[in-house]
């Protein structure tokens, strides 16, 4: 990873003490920053058709400097060895990773990120300076070779190259992804995120809902190629259901295939609204900790009923598919840890409790066969110590 020092100069800001990442560098001070998570969703699934594409292993430049063929030289930002992004997005960097490759930036990256704002931690987001800025993503090989230190003719594969513009203090995600199967195109798709300015209740967990698949994903997908994995690709329109459980994957009363979305596909950046359900959804919680728990997320397409006995198992051809999410939910088709704990809710050591539980801001994305959860935590207190 390559950061100019006439960068830092401009880009990045003074200390900063991460609550969760334990890092603290000193850095100059920026001025204007905006705030930039940025995912490669590149999960080319390689066929006889897409068998000579790029493969989805990426180095990020931001104001990159061109020789006179047009290839890299060098740039005010260098991100290197951006692999396909994980399946869940943590609220906070991943600072104690040593791995060389990254699943997203700011990753490993030793730059400043985000301060708390308006009560949300915006640590697992890079400080940018605002203003436009040209984005290049260009593919490499997978290797643990520095991308300058490359041959020329393995540095000039650009996929994108765009120019955006970041505005001061606005929250942003930032994802490349494949914007048709029929052209195989690569695009950036930056969305200006809201949760800093709209109000959201700190008793309830938020979730809002995306399909970013390529064009023509859903309805050129080859069944017959599944070898047993079932299930993975859902409809161009579907609506989101919600279940929640708690120890011993007990059904919660009340909260047994929640309607809350309709799903569409679209590459269009834009926020979709947020569905909730309680942070303590169990009246015998503690309201200090809501104790182990999980949610189960359901995809149908409209018209078919979230009763319908559908199984994991048993392939529906987009009809239906399934995430679960924590230690208490049964088993989807998609299944994702989150907090180890509680899913979709933060519990962790605060105050004078051990461990007291804090409602989160969710993500999630749907790209060609795959679900992924961002998560954004709020502010709490540092524990005491007796």
């Amino acid at each position: 990873m390559k950061i100019t020092y006439q960068f830092l100069l401009r880009w990045m800001a003074g200390a900063v003490l991460l609550l969760t990442a334990c890092r603290k560098t000193d850095f100059p001070e920026v001025n204007s920053p905006a705030y930039l998570r940025v995912f490669n969703c590149l999960t080319y699934n390689i066929t006889i058709g897409n068998k000579d594409a790029p493969q989805p292993f990426l180095t990020m430049l931001v104001d990159p400097q061109l020789d006179a063929a047009g290839i890299p030289t060098g740039a005010a930002l260098t991100f290197d060895f951006m692999d396909v992004r994980g399946e869940l997005a943590r609220p906070y960097p991943d600072a104690g990773n040593t791995a060389l490759y990254q699943k997203e930036f700011p990753g490993t990256a030793k730059i400043p990120v985000g301060p708390i704002v308006n009560g949300y931690d915006l640590s697992g987001y890079g400080m940018i300076t605002s203003g436009s800025h040209r984005f290049m993503f260009v593919t490499r090989p997978r290797s643990s070779q520095p991308f300058y230190t490359l041959p020329a003719d393995t540095r000039k594969h650009i996929l994108v190259d765009t120019t955006v513009r970041l505005d001061q203090g606005e929250v942003y995600t930032m994802n490349v992804l494949e914007q048709s199967i029929y052209t195989r195109k690569t695009g950036v798709y930056l969305r200006q995120e809201l949760f800093t300015k709209i109000p959201l209740s700190d008793s309830l967990v938020y979730v809002n809902y995306y399909n970013l698949s390529s064009e023509g994903y859903a309805a050129t997908y080859n069944y017959s190629n599944l070898n047993s994995t079932y299930n993975h690709v859902i409809r161009d329109t579907m609506n989101a259901y919600y279940s929640l459980f708690g120890t011993n994957r007990r059904s919660i009363n009340g909260y047994r295939n929640v309607f809350a979305a309709k799903v569409i596909r679209s590459q269009d950046p834009v926020v979709h609204p947020y569905s909730s359900f309680p942070l303590f959804p169990d009246t015998t919680a503690s309201h200090i900790y809501a104790g182990t728990s999980g949610q189960v997320f359901n995809f149908l397409v409209p018209g078919v009923t979230p009763e319908t006995p559908f199984g994991n198992n048993q392939e529906t051809n987009g009809v239906f598919s399934s995430l679960a999410v924590g230690p208490e939910a049964p088993i989807g088709v998609f299944n994702i840890m989150g907090d180890i704990n509680s899913g979709l809710v933060i519990s962790i050591r605060s105050g004078i409790y051990n461990p007291r539980s804090f409602a989160t801001v969710n993500t999630v994305e749907y790209v060609n066969g795959n679900f992924y959860i961002t998560t954004l935590q709020r502010r709490y207190d540092p524990p005491i110590y007796n």
